[in-house]
């Protein structure tokens, strides 16, 4: 398996990162954490009940499709476009004063996103699916040839098998020497 050169955060890491972002969308559409309004987009089309629902529901749908991963580079710039829309919107559109800080505060969360995939390059985005990922198999070569050989039993019982002999028990001459193991 070949390793990059560069030390960094592997593949697992990478998909945990994503999927610790895509939890805090998801706490955020169930209205367990403050954060953007997902719904003000939707408000002046569907009204207030429903564009709850629909927005709740888009961006929970966004977040979980963006931890599993499949098609992440679609996935990861619709949830940031949908958080971007919304955030602007909500701190600078319908609000009657401007609020930079809770605007700043979702781009970051927006750059977060589209870190996820930008720093993948063509293999690693094909393994960041965590559905869609299998691993597979392959067949290592072989230095050499391997020959069995058929090993007979000993003829007294207790020459099977020998104890290990206590550190320093051996002679000073032969100590740290490999005793020859190949018949």
């Amino acid at each position: 398996m070949d390793q990059d050169s560069a030390p960094g955060v592997d593949q697992i890491g990478i998909n945990l990162l994503r999927i610790v972002t895509g939890t805090f969308f998801m706490a955020v559409a169930l209205d367990l954490v403050d954060g953007f309004d997902p719904a003000i987009l939707l408000r002046p089309l569907l009204g207030p009940a429903l564009s709850e629902v629909a927005g709740a529901t888009g961006l929970l749908a966004l977040a979980i499709w963006f931890m599993l991963g499949t098609a992440l580079r679609l996935a990861a710039l619709s949830l940031a476009l949908f958080v971007l829309a919304s955030s602007f919107t909500a701190n600078f559109v319908a609000a009657p004063v401007e609020d930079l800080s809770a605007f700043w505060y979702d781009l970051t969360l927006c750059c977060g996103v589209l870190l996820s995939y930008l720093t993948l390059d063509a293999r690693q985005m094909r393994r960041a699916s965590v559905l869609g990922h299998q691993s597979r198999a392959r067949r290592i070569a072989a230095a050499r040839r391997v020959k069995p050989r058929r090993v007979a039993p000993g003829t007294a019982p207790g020459t099977a098998r020998r104890d290990r002999p206590a550190p320093g028990a051996a002679p000073a001459h032969e100590q740290g020497n490999l005793a020859d193991i190949r018949g």
